[in-house]
């Protein structure tokens, strides 16, 4: 609203002027002083900030690992700008009590776990942010041994699919009774060291979208790529999920209540995967000539879908 009133601001001048060439439609009522039309350029400016945050996480890709950098880069802008001597006192005032604010939900994100735990198991950041922007050593340790924790009491012994196949294929193999075979000091460095620690122990690199990262590394990071999906995958908001509760109530209209929660649930599925190209041509003809399906045992007769089948292996790049 500010950006459309700064933008015709020669027009609403005109409007609540005295002007006689405005006439009947003249509200001189309202009319802005010169010093009202600075504050509200100065609060279209410093609100900036903000209206690009609520922006940027409204979209259906922001992760967790998003939300403690975006809050310390809004906390720099209304600190430096608070300080500025060119904004209006009021307008400075105003962006105290917003850093002050900001303060308040930030200290928040130390009762939840998992700010961190996506913050470290993103490449771009790792522990390397927390140095970067002055986290007291203390913290940082902590935000360490908190990945730590969670990493080896469900992650680090987590069975993965395939490797009771190599289980079977070590068994068969030859057994070398030499000492040296299994000295430690020959070991090979990745089978010495923790999934976690290897990690840690690189540089942070230039990745944007972590998890397409960790899913090309599953096979290096057989156990903490699991981890690091499951983390990376938390959305920063509730505004994508509101979106789907909003596309179902388009679907489930009035007149097909009778939906079955299976039936909507695969509808929602369908166009999720179809937004995503999970769902090619020849997928859509080879389920148009599928026969009948029978009624099942559910609820209202509806054919019962096995476990399982709403689930998807990527193999996309």
């Amino acid at each position: 609203m500010l950006e459309v009133a700064v933008e015709y601001k020669r027009a609403i001048k005109q409007i609540t002027s005295d002007d006689e060439e405005a006439g009947d439609r003249a509200v001189p009522e309202y009319r802005l002083s010169s010093k009202e039309w600075k504050i509200a350029e100065q609060l279209r400016d410093v609100l900036k900030i903000l209206k690009d945050a609520t922006l940027f996480f409204s979209r259906s890709t922001p992760s967790l690992a998003t939300v403690i950098p975006a809050m310390d880069h809004i906390d720099s802008v209304l600190t430096t700008q608070s300080l500025n001597a060119a904004y209006d006192p009021a307008i400075r005032a105003s962006l105290c009590i917003a850093k002050k604010t900001l303060n308040r939900y930030y200290n928040i994100t130390d009762y939840s776990e998992v700010y961190r735990i996506s913050m470290v198991l993103h490449p771009r950041h790792k522990l390397a942010y927390f140095r970067k922007v002055g986290w007291s050593p203390t913290w940082i340790d902590t935000a360490h041994e908190i990945v730590q924790t969670e990493y080896e009491r469900k992650y680090k012994n987590m069975a993965i699919e395939g490797e009771e196949e190599n289980e079977v294929e070590e068994v068969t193999t030859s057994v070398s009774n030499n000492i040296f075979d299994s000295l430690p000091m020959l070991a090979t460095a990745g089978s010495t060291q923790d999934e976690l620690d290897r990690y840690l122990s690189t540089d942070p690199e230039n990745v944007d979208d972590g998890l397409a990262w960790w899913n090309e590394r599953r096979a290096m990071y057989p156990h903490l790529s699991r981890m690091a999906l499951n983390y990376l995958s938390i959305p920063a908001t509730s505004v994508d999920v509101e979106r789907v509760f909003s596309r179902g109530r388009i679907l489930l209209s009035h007149i097909r209540n009778r939906l079955s929660a299976q039936s909507t649930r695969a509808l929602l599925c369908l166009g999720q995967w179809s937004l995503h190209g999970y769902v090619h041509d020849d997928d859509i003809l080879a389920a148009a000539a599928l026969p009948e399906v029978p009624d099942g045992e559910g609820e209202d007769g509806d054919f019962l879908m096995p476990d399982g089948w709403d689930l998807i292996e990527s193999d996309k790049d």
